[in-house]
């Protein structure tokens, strides 16, 4: 008997790219949404005085009266560095009609579509509730008042982060600022951009002595209605707690068992977007079984050239400069040169990436053991150019097979000269059939959640190194299987290109 493909099976194919199809029109720039939402609030906590510069872009709103700091708990002060470091403006534009905040962490489109809202815990020192991050003032908005944190903490299964943290970060998409230009494929890309701000708050955090301990893993009905949410326009994605390295024990035990959503029936509404039906299909309910399955077996691997696996060297925990500096100075590379990247600066990115200081390979939120790194080598000496596979656990690449392929990830990524002129490109994929019979139609949030946090480790790990980025999340996704030569059954999650920058190339 033949399986029925999930909704997320339905979404993913429904949301591919492909050559014999047309894009859809431009979008109305008129209709264009906010990039963040504006809430008003009379007596608003500034957070401008706490960062470690003196000139915010900003720079303080006009209509906020002086503060003293002792008046404060030490937890704003924290908060402040933690939220500009992982969404804040690090640099303004001046755009026809207005201008334009650039953030420290990249987005599709420069659309910008996640929202972080801060619960404070019982004995932080702050007023109870739930705060808005208003990244255009850089202040904490009170939205509403109450005891937010065990409603929150009970929502998530009540994880052992929650019984020590000091506060929770809630990490929302809001669909509309990205559907607007992307259509249904938007929860892709929402989804890989709240990924990225999730890798800048790990780091920030544990800059200012916290450990983030997500999780992707909650009861939505609960916490939408918790929020007052209208899940047609915004959907809670993740629940970080920020847990002091003090209270982490040695092995680090803060996250509960991976848990999936129920079986869905695979069937779309009628009149029902796809954007829509992958989110609902994905959720989780206080009354279905939840449970922590194993993690599936990979397929079999691709047909292989006839080599070893090539070391890429040692390994190298961390930045090599200022996380802060690194973060302020990120932008999106917008064209490469076309010239080699050395294979040092490459074995260290990709390290970054995956492991981002952790003594192993990154295991941040749910499914990094479902994803596969792909490495497309284009002009990096020392290494054949070709199709790779990259090994996290061992920091070895595989070669799968050789050959030069710059026009055909030229083509892949849409016609992109970002691509063919690339470096590297580093493909995450993802066994999604597999992937579903393990976790339900949630698999595909922890998925490109994942590949959005390795994809900002790599992003900020080039910016250290002086070598261009930039991710792409619109391709051909079949081409790009066929050009790796994976099985249907692999989905396409993210492309990050690295290659030498082309001057005043970055925005």
């Amino acid at each position: 008997m033949s399986r029925r493909p999930s909704v997320a099976e339905q979404f993913h194919e429904g949301t591919k790219y492909r050559e014999d199809q047309s894009f859809p029109p431009a979008p109305d720039l008129e209709a264009q949404p906010s990039p963040y939402k504006d809430f008003h609030c009379e007596r608003p906590i500034d957070l401008v005085p706490d960062l470690p510069f003196e000139r915010f872009p900003l720079g303080p709103a006009p209509y906020q009266e002086p503060r003293d700091a002792a008046l404060l708990p030490p937890l704003v002060g924290r908060l402040s560095r933690v939220l500009f470091h992982t969404y804040g403006v690090t640099g303004v534009q001046e755009v026809p009609g207005g201008h334009h905040l650039f953030r420290a962490a990249p987005s599709a489109g420069a659309l910008y579509p996640a929202e972080l809202y801060v619960v404070p815990g019982p004995d932080s020192g702050l007023e109870e509730g739930l705060y808005d991050y208003a990244v255009h003032r850089h202040q904490l908005v009170p939205v509403f008042e109450g005891p937010f944190f065990d409603e929150v903490a009970r929502a998530s299964f009540s994880t052992p982060a929650f019984e020590a943290a000091d506060a929770l970060i809630l990490l929302t998409g809001v669909f509309r600022r990205s559907s607007w230009r992307y259509h249904d494929r938007a929860y892709r890309r929402i989804l890989l951009d709240c990924g990225h701000v999730l890798g800048n708050l790990s780091l920030a955090a544990r800059a200012e002595g916290w450990r983030v301990a997500p999780t992707p893993a909650f009861e939505d009905g609960a916490l939408s209605r918790l929020l007052f949410l209208d899940e047609r326009e915004e959907g809670l994605l993740v629940v970080a707690p920020l847990v002091p390295e003090s209270a982490v024990d040695a092995g680090g035990a803060l996250l509960g068992p991976v848990r999936r959503s129920p079986a869905t029936s695979g069937v779309v509404p009628v009149g029902e977007s796809l954007l829509h039906a992958i989110h609902r299909s994905s959720r989780i309910e206080r009354d279905e079984p939840v449970y922590a399955p194993e993690a599936p077996e990979w397929p079999p691997e691709e047909e292989q050239e006839c080599q070893p696996p090539v070391p890429l060297g040692p390994t190298h925990p961390g930045l090599g400069g200022s996380f802060s500096e690194t973060v302020i100075q990120r932008r999106s590379t917008r064209a490469f040169t076309g010239e080699t990247v050395p294979r040092e600066a490459l074995a260290r990115i990709l390290d970054h990436g995956h492991r981002a200081a952790s003594p192993g390979p990154v295991r941040l939120l749910q499914a990094p053991e479902q994803l596969a790194v792909h490495l497309i080598v284009l002009r990096v000496p020392g290494l054949t150019p070709g199709v790779y596979r990259y090994l996290p656990d061992t920091h070895e690449v595989l070669l799968v097979r050789s050959g030069d392929f710059h026009r055909e990830i030229g083509h892949c990524a849409l016609g992109q000269g970002l691509a063919s002129e690339a470096a590297a490109v580093v493909v995450h994929s993802a066994d999604l059939r597999a992937a579903i019979d393990a976790y339900g139609d949630r698999a595909y949030r922890y998925l490109h959640l994942d590949a959005g946090v390795i994809g900002q480790y790599l992003n900020l790990a080039a910016v250290d190194l002086g070598v261009g980025v930039s991710g792409i999340a619109g391709f051909f996704d079949d081409s790009v299987n066929r050009l790796l030569r994976l099985p249907e059954s692999h989905a396409i999650l993210y492309l990050t290109t690295l290659g030498s920058p082309a001057p005043f190339s970055e925005s």
